[in-house]
């Protein structure tokens, strides 16, 4: 897996009920994106406090992606923010430490059905689509020439 992705989304809409829960995460996440950078027994102490915070806020984490002690770590959501309801990425590269499958999983809860994310490296992109909660679709090349997008698109305005 590379370190980082490019990272493109679009009509990524926050559910009403959980923009506030969505905001703290975000940033959480940010705060603790240098976690990996943290050494020993510390390590497993914050992963262990990180997973029991995201199990206690998102169902689908609890449910699908985690055990009580383990699980993916999204630090790509501080990599995000919330600007009138709109999920909007702050760089043109997110973390590459969670499946871009697994994120969009994530993230399904907190956002409305409709919302398209890219992901790409040197291997090539891969795009995916919330469909509901604890629900996504991956998108195809065709999906993303009809929604009138290329690569580079909505990669322009963000900032490093």
């Amino acid at each position: 897996m590379p370190d980082r992705y490019r990272c493109r989304v679009n009509r990524a809409t926050a559910r009403p009920e959980k923009r506030d829960v969505l905001e703290e995460l975000v940033q959480k996440m940010f705060t603790r994106r240098h976690h990996n950078r943290v050494g020993g027994r510390e390590t497993e102490w914050l992963t262990v406090e990180l997973v029991q915070s995201l199990r206690a806020e998102s169902q689908v984490y609890k449910d699908a992606l985690s055990t009580k002690t383990d699980g993916p770590l999204p630090f790509a959501l501080g990599y995000f923010r919330l600007h009138d309801d709109q999920f909007e990425r702050v760089s043109d590269e997110v973390p590459a430490n969670v499946e871009p499958r697994v994120f969009v999983l994530f993230l399904s809860e907190f956002l409305q059905p409709g919302a398209r994310f890219w992901f790409a490296d040197e291997e090539g992109e891969e795009g995916w689509e919330v469909r509901g909660m604890g629900e996504v679709a991956p998108l195809s090349a065709e999906s993303e020439a009809a929604a009138g997008q290329t690569a580079d698109d909505e990669s322009v305005g963000a900032s490093n």
